[in-house]
């Protein structure tokens, strides 16, 4: 399928003259031809995605639109770029018609045609209705601050934590704010070397998840994704999680951190991944000494060797037999098999991917072993948990006893 870049029209690509009505009015900005040509030489299809209400209104109609468009093209056709295609909406907006933006009726025909993933595309506009828009499909979005109605009133470095100073804008937040469509662009194209990928598995975690995520953001750059997955909550942890620059995906019922985890590698982008869980309990300033070691080790666990006494007592026994049992049978060499935060190059998942629903990392760590991965291990100070704990103490022994025999005679394919 092919990636693409959804662009807004007017305050985007061009100044926006208020219902421009003949192509003598229409003026694209300095920088566009540039912005455009650098997408077309990265791979990308560039989609133009635009509210024209004025036909609507009677002030031109589209054989004038179609003028308009045609000298878009040939100035950017003097720089060799071009645009692949150009979607535009013609209602009144008390029309309520489903193409106008931020429905995303426009946007699901040009996938459809020019065969789009959402998921490899960004949505780049200059107001809250354009970035409204791109999350609700699952793209990535970049505000630009050229439009005369753009929720910022001037350029802003990237969107990395919530503080940031943007409280004029409205959720969900864009993943970027640039000056302009050249700006844009370039983050755009360098979103294409990820290198880590971050899975935070969640279930009913409103009130752990915007703590993990506010200091998850205070301590990586663009070479990060952020990847909630909502295993099926009926709490708030989705809408949560859309207030970040995080891509969320959401599961209808609850399926299991397994399966949550399965759901995260199917979507990561980055060469290496950690993954962490959402109740506050594992320090997340170190994310960044994880994917540094990634570069050196297959596999890197945080073992929970400090504070121990935050795990309730009888869990802390089971965890004792669990462990002991993982390491003494398996030579297991890290302290700690069933901490839930942990780092794995992404060329191994495929071969350790869980397939049990309560006991997925200890799983992974056990066939990680087996295919004698190295591995880093890593101690950390465990912290209370926010929220009350999923984990039923006796159900989740019992699965990982039933993992531990099952695996006896495993062997990687």
């Amino acid at each position: 399928m092919n990636k693409a870049v959804f662009l807004d029209r007017d305050g985007t690509i061009a100044r926006d003259v208020r219902y421009c009505r003949r192509p003598e009015d229409f003026e694209i900005f300095p920088t566009v031809p540039e912005a455009i040509k650098l997408l077309n030489d990265n791979g990308f299809m560039v989609v133009v995605i635009t509210n024209q209400s004025g036909i609507a209104r009677g002030y031109f109609d589209e054989e004038t639109l179609a003028r308009i468009h045609q000298k878009m093209k040939d100035e950017l056709a003097k720089y060799g770029a071009w645009v692949d295609a150009i979607y535009y909406c013609p209602h009144h907006p008390d029309d309520a018609c489903q193409c106008r933006k931020p429905k995303t009726a426009l946007f699901h025909k040009a996938a459809k045609e020019l065969n789009i993933d959402f998921k490899l595309s960004y949505v780049v506009g200059d107001l809250q209705m354009d970035i409204d828009a791109g999350r609700a499909l699952g793209c990535k979005t970049a505000l630009v601050t050229t439009g005369p109605q753009s929720p910022v009133s001037s350029p802003q470095s990237p969107v990395s934590s919530p503080q940031s100073p943007i409280s004029s804008l409205q959720s969900p937040l864009p993943d970027y704010i640039a000056e302009n469509l050249l700006e844009a662009a370039r983050w755009i194209v360098g979103q294409q070397h990820i290198t880590t990928s971050i899975i935070v598995p969640a279930y009913n975690e409103e009130g752990g998840l915007p703590i993990v995520m506010e200091k998850v953001f205070k301590v990586i750059n663009g070479s990060y994704e952020v990847i909630v997955v909502d295993d099926g909550s009926d709490d708030r942890t989705s809408e949560v999680a859309s207030q970040f620059p995080c891509h969320v995906i959401r599961h209808e019922v609850n399926r299991g951190k397994g399966e949550a985890l399965k759901t995260g590698f199917r979507s990561a982008r980055g060469e290496n991944i950690i993954s962490m869980d959402a109740d506050d309990t594992y320090p997340a300033e170190l994310i960044p000494l994880m994917s540094h070691a990634l570069h050196f080790y297959d596999v890197v666990i945080g073992s929970r060797v400090c504070g121990r006494n935050n795990i309730p007592r009888f869990n802390r026994i089971g965890n004792f037999i669990i462990r002991t049992l993982i390491r003494g049978i398996y030579g297991f060499k890290p302290f700690d098999p069933l901490t839930g935060l942990w780092g794995v190059k992404k060329c191994y998942v495929e071969k350790i991917s869980p397939t049990v629903r309560y006991a997925p990392d200890a799983e992974m760590w056990i066939k990680a072993t087996r295919l004698k991965l190295q591995m880093l291990d890593i101690p950390i100070t465990y912290r209370p948990r926010i929220g009350q704990t999923k984990l039923h103490s006796l159900k989740g022994g019992w699965e990982h006893l039933k993992l531990i025999i099952s695996l006896l005679f495993w062997k990687p394919k």
